[in-house]
């Protein structure tokens, strides 16, 4: 009796301690794979995530399809464009905006034909922002649009640590106003107000060769562990005092 008791007991073990194996093999799996999935709730695959060990996010601002508030779009640079300084850092954020959102649901705030002149420079820590004449030319007007296109490279820019200011010049040239509506003679500082935070997106590097190129701001409007001076802290910047001194009434 005592033995049939011992061989129940034995088998009874056995199977549970088999499915405790089944269980922490599965907890194990699910730990791995948890490992490899971001914030975003994107999933990456394993060669997902070794790529984008090798890239630099950066936040690019764009313009909501009604004109009235800045989204942001995660994107990555590669880290030897990174290691070269803020300037050329910030260079390639700007020809980054210039290509347009990869978003269907954003709208580009760079105006069709439009690029930088030549690279930024940092001037203590103003970032002198030179683009070609198109810039205004082929910029639409109105006091939203060019508030989006505005604030959509200066708080772009403003993501990097040593970039607090941006002093915009067109063909090298300071010129007094833009389309109308602001001033184009003053610094301009971050404004999160403008932020919508309920919104973000993010594209993977496969995604950003593969988006189209940029149709336009005319075209949109008419018809629709190393610290690279990237500023993820987030806080909200007063624009009291300045900001609606550069709207020209």
């Amino acid at each position: 009796m005592k033995k049939t008791i011992m061989i129940v007991f034995c088998m009874v073990l056995i199977v549970a301690l088999n499915g405790c194996l089944r269980t922490r093999d599965k907890a194990m799996k699910q730990i791995e794979e948890d490992e490899l999935r971001p914030v975003s709730s994107i999933v990456l695959s394993e060669d997902d995530a070794k790529r984008l060990n090798e890239k630099l996010p950066i936040h690019l601002y764009f313009s909501d399809m009604d004109g009235t508030s800045l989204v942001g779009e995660m994107r990555y640079l590669s880290m030897a464009d990174a290691r070269q300084g803020t300037d050329k850092l910030a260079s390639a954020m700007v020809k980054e905006l210039v290509k347009g959102p990869a978003n269907t649901s954003l709208k580009p705030t760079i105006p069709e034909g439009a690029s930088l002149r030549s690279p930024i420079k940092i001037e203590g820590r103003t970032a002198i922002v030179d683009m070609t004449k198109e810039f205004v030319d082929n910029h639409p007007g109105g006091k939203e649009a060019e508030e989006m296109t505005i604030f959509s490279i200066v708080n772009t820019l403003t993501e990097l640590k040593d970039i607090e200011t941006v002093q915009f010049q067109i063909n090298g040239k300071i010129q007094k106003d833009f389309k109308g509506s602001f001033r184009f003679d003053n610094k301009y500082s971050r404004n999160e107000a403008l932020i919508n935070r309920k919104q973000s997106f993010s594209v993977l590097p496969d995604e950003q060769e593969e988006s189209a190129d940029n149709t336009g701001l005319n075209e949109q409007t008419e018809g629709s562990d190393t610290d690279f001076g990237i500023d993820d802290s987030y806080e909200e910047v007063s624009t009291d005092g300045g900001y609606e001194e550069e709207i020209l009434e």
